[in-house]
């Protein structure tokens, strides 16, 4: 026999014996409407939105209206129950719609996993994720899972079959994670089903040529990308991001890369280039690139060309050369790393020409990024001279703290004539057998323009507080310094206030 609403509400009562303060919090969620309760479960995972049922009346039938349904189980043993509880959940559904539906699971039994997939899609479902490990033979996906017309978003991981056509009219954002993918004509015709597409995301992700291998056309000289075929496969395109990726080189990679009119953002993250030689990146409404290098990528060109980009970030050894060609960049980055493998390597001149390089491409910028490491990889070619900043105005050095006896800092200093902040994302430190250090030459902008200095560190150490001293002595137009940190001392920040004539504000 069923429990009536008064039982299910006094067995309630009795497993809450709590604490008066917690009584009026649990008063207070009671008193919550609905919406706002509904909000609150769609952030929890199917299962434990169930559960809420047995709490009192009022909770019994509130989970069935809940938009969001995320379905998680990793436990073989478990299988079985965890499905059996999937379907009650969406058979007991009272609203129309799901807006989003996720599943996490092994693929023990693909005809379960099928229908409730194909239920979740008749819930005109609009964000979709699948996360299948397979156990056995890869099955297909139900085929209107790639035509449906309500999808906005799509998350598929470990998926290896994909049709070759798609059917998806309104999907703006797709995410494909260790995916084994179609060869890559297919690939192209597969988005072109997907007009309205804005965000792409490929991760870890493999294409598949026709005859089961990679495509592998050289490309010895760029490709002229107004000699390329007019085919728009991604109008609206405006995010890219490839992760962890084998990419398709030759022709066909600039093809990719041609066929997104309207690309603004573009991430490369730990991609290999194969056997290319050249890479030709040109897209006109290109704003930002951001590039994380595979540290076994080698002996490829990048080209990278835009007359709108604004924002360049790279991460990495530099194995790779890349020329930017854009004068319009106003905010730049750049992190070197494995200093240590690099000179075990023996390419400390390499890599110093590199980053000089790119240096080089920034005289233009307002903001620059740069790692302690990237400024110990210019040191390694002192010969190099390196540009005047006329707008730069922002120097921010982050990843770990910086020495302030670098000379290729005070190098980099003395060309930024119109440096107004300074800031040290992860502290200064000058050890103490620089007891007589100085800057020397003093850069100009200590003593015109330099009103902002910004420190984040964890305890002003002896070393530390050596080089904000410093920093302070020389800084004759100083108005304002923040130094920001979980310990710092309060009695050295009062100590550091007493002694300038600036503000210190401590956060």
């Amino acid at each position: 026999m069923r429990e009536s609403d008064q039982e299910i509400d006094a067995k309630s009562q009795q497993q809450r014996k709590l604490p008066n303060n917690m009584d009026d919090e649990m008063d207070m969620i009671e008193n919550l409407p609905d919406a706002m309760l509904l909000h609150i479960l769609s952030f929890l995972p199917a299962k434990d939105v169930l559960k809420t049922s047995i709490l009192s009346k009022r909770w019994r039938h509130l989970w069935m209206s809940v938009s969001n349904l995320s379905f998680e189980e990793w436990r073989p043993d478990k299988f079985v129950m965890f499905m059996n509880s999937a379907e009650r959940a969406m058979m007991c559904r009272d609203v129309p719609r799901i807006e989003k539906f996720s599943l996490s699971s092994h693929m023990l039994n693909s005809a379960c996993i099928n229908a409730l997939i194909s239920k979740a899609l008749s819930f005109k479902v609009q964000d979709f994720s699948l996360r299948l490990v397979y156990v056995g033979v890869p099955i297909s996906l139900p085929h209107h899972l790639f035509s449906c017309p309500t999808l906005t978003v799509l998350n598929l991981e470990e998926v290896t079959q994909f049709p070759c056509t798609a059917c998806l009219p309104n999907l703006k954002k797709v995410r494909l994670s260790c995916c084994l993918l179609p060869h890559q004509q297919s690939l192209l015709h597969f988005f072109s089903g997907c007009p309205k597409l804005q965000k792409l995301i490929l991760n870890r992700c493999f294409w598949r040529d026709a005859n089961l291998g990679f495509i592998s056309t050289p490309m010895p000289e760029p490709v002229d990308i107004t000699q390329l075929p007019s085919t728009t496969c991604l109008p609206d395109l405006k995010e890219l991001e490839l992760s962890f990726c084998l990419l398709p080189y030759g022709q066909s990679t600039v093809q990719f890369f041609g066929d997104c009119p309207k690309l603004q953002k573009l991430t490369l993250k730990e991609c290999h280039w194969g056997l290319a030689k050249c890479l030709y990146i040109s897209t006109p409404m290109l704003e930002s690139v951001v590039i994380c290098d595979a540290t076994s990528s080698s002996g490829c060109k990048v080209v990278i060309s835009g007359s709108n980009i604004k924002s360049f970030s790279y991460y990495g050894d530099l194995r790779t050369t890349y020329c930017l060609c854009s004068s319009s960049i106003v905010d730049a980055y750049i992190h070197v790393h494995s200093k240590g493998k690099i000179e075990r390597e023996g390419r400390e001149k390499e890599v110093a020409h590199r980053v000089h390089k790119l240096i080089m491409e920034f005289c233009n910028v307002e903001h620059l990024g740069l790692s302690p490491d990237t400024l110990e990889a210019l040191a390694y070619a002192e010969e190099l001279d390196l540009p005047v900043f006329q707008r730069l105005t922002r120097l921010e050095l982050k990843r770990k703290s910086v020495d302030l006896s670098c000379r290729a800092l005070n190098r980099l200093l003395q060309k930024l004539p119109h440096l107004d902040c300074l800031d040290f994302r992860m502290g200064v430190f000058l050890s103490k057998k620089h007891k007589n250090f100085a800057l020397d030459p003093l850069p100009p902008c200590f003593l015109t323009q330099l009103k902002i200095i910004k420190i984040h560190t964890s305890s002003l150490t002896d070393e530390e507080l050596h080089a904000v001293g410093i920093l302070f002595r020389v800084s004759t137009v100083l108005e304002k310094v923040y130094i920001s940190g979980g310990g710092l001392n309060k009695n050295k920040i009062s100590m550091l206030a007493r002694e300038s004539k600036f503000e210190i504000i401590s956060m």
